[in-house]
């Protein structure tokens, strides 16, 4: 299972709650295969990226957005290539 996370920040974000519902739509198209969630910047979990600023984007453990909008044409792009590098592992 691929996981798909956005850190967001705490506070009342636009570009943070657009980032998360465009990705969460995305991973909707392959809930076989993704598992999304949200974490909010400033927890621990969330620490271990050292995210400098939110949204932040990150497919298993690689950050592949931060600190700005993303494209729809683009995540979608990003989720084919790690699951197509998962299924030949």
């Amino acid at each position: 299972m691929l996981k798909v996370t956005v850190i967001k920040s705490s506070s009342n974000c636009t570009t943070c709650s657009e980032t998360e519902q465009l990705v969460s739509e995305i991973a909707k198209n392959y809930k076989d295969r993704v598992e999304f969630r949200v974490i909010t910047n400033g927890t621990s979990e969330a620490g271990k990226f050292g995210i400098v600023t939110t949204p932040v984007v990150v497919i298993e453990n690689k950050i592949y957005s931060m600190g700005k909008p993303v494209i729809k044409e683009k995540v979608e792009g990003w989720i084919k290539k790690e699951l197509a590098t998962e299924s030949t592992q």
